[in-house]
């Protein structure tokens, strides 16, 4: 009887992990490791290259929004508030209809979609020191390439 509950037990788990690994989760490396940013460093915006979309549909998942992205985030990076910048902001273009997931130094989870026509953006007021966390996903299952832009603001 022991070893069937240990089998059962297995093929839960298993399932679990390979369920939790089909959405975006913060805990894994970023593609990207943008490594320490500043306030002062991003007040000069800043532009990176992705290719947006992946295999995981966000309505399967918990997490906020509708779209297709990777597991892992497309960037991570520890940032420092080194100047009082009220405002950190992303914003993605893309060559189709781009989605923008984010988990911010507070865990909390922000996304947007279409801010700027199928172009979104995402505006963090006050942000915390800290890890995070940065999925540039497509609202359709097709990937295309896009590019994000991290900037701070005194405001």
């Amino acid at each position: 009887m022991n070893k069937l509950f240990a089998v059962v037990a297995v093929v839960v788990v298993g399932f679990t992990a390979s369920a939790a690994s089909a959405c975006p989760d913060w805990q894994l490396d970023g593609r990207q490791n943008l490594g320490n940013l500043t306030g002062s460093y991003l007040f000069t915006p800043r532009t990176y290259n992705v290719q947006a979309g992946g295999n995981n549909n966000l309505a399967n998942c918990n997490a906020p929004g509708n779209g297709w992205v990777i597991s892992d985030p497309d960037f991570e990076f520890s940032f420092q508030n080194d100047g009082g910048y009220g405002r950190l902001e992303f914003e993605v273009v893309g060559e189709c209809d781009t989605v923008l997931l984010i988990n911010d130094a507070s865990g909390r989870w922000h996304f947007n979609d279409d801010s700027a026509g199928l172009n979104p953006a995402i505006n963090i007021m006050n942000p915390a020191n800290g890890t995070y966390d940065v999925w540039v996903g497509t609202y359709g299952q097709t990937t295309c390439p896009a590019q994000i832009e991290i900037e701070s603001w005194n405001s």
